[in-house]
């Protein structure tokens, strides 16, 4: 059976084995098991543009609009799924956070995490709220929001900004994957990517993430 994922599927999944599958189940598996709860926050949940499938038993995966599954990787990389902490969590979902509210330094640890998952470098590719490499992505917080910018030659200009620090998180890593297949690293080596899109506004840029990744556009 196959719906809509929504705001209301405060799931917590299990998986053991490395993020590119996309097989998980809802039982535990042990301290082994990598542990996932749905972003009911995330835009693309709460949108409906995340599908649901419901396989043999306990066993899930999610789907784009296409009906195309996809992996854990994308899953957190776009915030759908997040990892639970090791410490056991009430059966009550965590309140959300205001827009534009600074991230939990577990948040960033993770952005920092996916970013290395995808085979980047640390202050060379990108750089999380900390001193920036000669050329790369940066991911920053401030009153408004949150910022993705790209530094060069010793200035940084904005890519990105948003009150959303999932939607800021989406573009950074998308960002970054980019720059890293520039220099033979990463998920997107060998991938084309579109251009003329730099006097997009914020709207067109995560409208664009979001066919990317689940219209296949």
């Amino acid at each position: 059976m196959t719906r809509t994922l929504t705001a209301d599927d405060d799931l917590e999944l299990h998986r053991v084995g490395y993020e590119r599958g996309d097989v998980l189940v809802r039982t535990a598996l042990g301290t082994v098991a990598h542990r996932y709860r749905v972003d009911t926050t995330s835009p693309l949940v709460t949108d409906g543009l995340v599908r649901l499938e419901e396989l043999d038993g306990a066993d899930v995966r999610f789907l784009d609009a296409n009906l195309v599954p996809l992996t854990v990787r994308d899953l957190r990389r776009f915030r759908i799924l997040v990892k639970v902490a090791d410490a056991v969590r009430s059966a009550q979902a965590a309140p959300s956070r205001p827009a534009g509210a600074p991230p939990a330094r577990a948040d960033l640890a993770d952005l920092v995490e996916d970013a290395l998952d995808n085979g980047l470098v640390d202050g060379v590719d990108f750089a999380v709220g900390g001193p920036p490499g000669d050329e790369c992505l940066t991911f920053d917080a401030d009153d408004d929001g949150f910022v993705v910018g790209y530094r060069d030659a010793g200035s940084t200009s904005t890519l990105f900004a948003s009150r959303s620090f999932a939607q800021a998180r989406a573009v950074f890593l998308d960002e970054a994957c980019w720059l890293g297949a520039e220099r033979g690293r990463g998920p997107y080596v060998g991938r084309e990517q579109a251009v003329g899109t730099e006097g997009w506004t914020s709207a067109q840029v995560v409208a664009a993430y979001e066919r990317r990744l689940l219209e296949g556009a």
